[in-house]
């Protein structure tokens, strides 16, 4: 369960203690989970933050809100940063497009940068379709059966590494901690840089439950980690913000594909679908 904040203007210079909350309404998502719609009243004064914290409780500390409203500072009020979903979509849409130029004949050296080593579990889906994959993570034991079982089943040797890895203009940076040190070389896949995800495919009953006013991707992202939906486990992007400019998932294969016509095609391909 998760709560959505929704700010109704009063046209009060201040609201009286305990008026704060105007309605609390519950829509069911699915197989018995719910979410919460809060309306809360705003004021000259602002929002009485204490008292709407106190009011939805635990889930003061993750709220959906509209991308166009700032939380104070000091807010006991914080927003929900969908950041585990955000690494599904980056690694099954990057495994999309690995793909498509594995069949064309062209594999790169990927990076993937996961500091806590969280994503573990979906190192496969880079590299089966990569030339080279290195991980730079200060947990390697985390993908110690990871590599192991990927080696097994295709071959794959991976790298791990804490250190910082050089990435050439070929290569593809999956950016899952959201610090690597990026210079501008190679493509970075990543939450807020270069290749950014921006529209989710499918999911048509989940979207339509979604108020407009918020981002999509902090929705589905909630649904996911709240109500723990594995169907968004497969989700993916259709399209991307690419420097700042919107780019399909077919339009960025042709485009890295005429942009790496240097790589080796055809040769010492070693992966099978």
């Amino acid at each position: 369960m998760f709560v959505i904040l929704n700010i109704a203007q009063s046209g009060k210079r201040k609201i009286r203690r305990g008026k704060t909350v105007k309605n609390v309404r519950d829509v069911f998502t699915g197989s018995g989970e719910r979410f919460y719609i809060v309306d809360v009243y705003d004021s000259e004064k602002g929002v009485n933050w204490d008292e709407v914290s106190y009011f939805i409780g635990k889930h003061s500390k993750n709220v959906l809100m509209t991308r166009s409203f700032d939380f104070p500072e000091f807010s006991p009020v914080k927003r929900f940063e969908p950041k585990r979903f955000v690494n599904v979509l980056l690694l099954n849409t990057v495994e999309i497009i690995l793909r498509e130029m594995y069949l064309s004949g062209v594999r790169v050296r990927c990076i993937v940068n996961d500091s806590d080593g969280i994503c573990a579990s979906g190192l496969s889906k880079i590299a089966r379709f990569s030339a080279q994959t290195t991980v730079i993570t200060k947990n390697e034991f985390r993908y110690f059966a990871e590599i192991k079982n990927i080696y097994s089943q295709f071959g794959a040797g991976i790298t791990v590494t804490e250190k910082t890895v050089q990435a050439d203009e070929k290569t593809f940076i999956i950016d899952l901690s959201g610090d690597f040190e990026y210079t501008g070389t190679g493509y970075l896949f990543s939450a807020d840089r270069q290749i950014i995800p921006f529209a989710v495919d499918g999911f048509q009953y989940l979207k339509s439950l979604c108020p407009q006013e918020i981002n999509q991707i902090d929705f589905l992202g909630a649904v996911y980690e709240f109500n723990h939906d594995k169907s968004l486990e497969d989700a993916f992007c259709r399209s991307f913000l690419y420097n700042d400019e919107k780019r399909t998932v077919t339009d960025l294969i042709c485009e890295i594909e005429e942009n790496l016509s240097g790589c080796e095609r055809n040769k010492n391909i070693i992966f099978y679908v």
